[in-house]
């Protein structure tokens, strides 16, 4: 399981991300996101949430469809939208209350995690801690920070192990004003978009097949 941990000390400025140009939309790569809002973000917020992670996936060249989730049985049973056969291009994002986080273990500085397979295999679920998020927010701009936590987890299941970096939206520490900086430096870099092209492109032929 990959964690995000965010640090408040000892960390110098954030690098530029020069030369990450934004990559023309390809509609033919897009990944869908199933959420389960556990944690109540309202609606409102969630959705500008999803517009900044969909901006961010987008200078990859990757398009993201977004579907909200029942969260009980009985939501379950008047909304069947979710109940769609499996596919490596799915994946499953659950937005989780403190008392959800607290349960799995999870630090106190950790904001976010994402279950990735042992061995072979394709991630595809992944947590964030809103609760916490929207602590570390404290006011400002809540739904910009949940949208680039939610980008860190959901980079993780498609870049896969050891995925963290010194700069930009994977690396491994920030500081609570690292994460209202600029639309370029809260991005991924070049090289991590080029992962996750191939990643999303592998994962659509599979699905294909299936």
């Amino acid at each position: 399981m990959s964690t995000t941990k965010i640090g408040f000390t000892g960390l110098g400025v954030l690098l530029g991300l020069a030369g990450l140009d934004a990559q023309p939309p390809q509609t033919e790569l897009k990944i869908e996101v199933d959420i389960y809002n556990y944690s109540a973000v309202p609606a409102e917020t969630l959705a500008r949430a999803e517009q900044e992670t969909a901006r961010i996936f987008e200078r990859t060249g990757v398009a993201t469809m977004w579907l909200d989730c029942p969260r009980t049985s009985e939501e379950g049973s008047r909304n069947r939208a979710c109940v769609l056969p499996d596919a490596p291009t799915r994946l499953t994002l659950r937005l989780l209350s403190n008392s959800m986080a607290d349960s799995f273990g999870a630090g106190g500085d950790i904001f976010g995690s994402a279950l990735l397979p042992a061995r072979e295999g394709f991630g595809v679920v992944a947590n964030v801690y809103a609760d916490r998020t929207r602590a570390l927010a404290g006011g400002r701009e809540f739904e910009v920070i949940l949208g680039r936590v939610i980008a860190h987890e959901l980079g993780h299941l498609l870049l896969g192990r050891n995925a963290h970096s010194a700069a930009g939206i994977m690396r491994a520490h920030w500081r609570a004003k690292d994460l209202i900086l600029t639309q370029a430096t809260m991005s991924f870099l070049p090289g991590e978009a080029k992962r996750i092209r191939a990643q999303v492109t592998e994962r659509t032929m599979r699905a294909s097949i299936r």
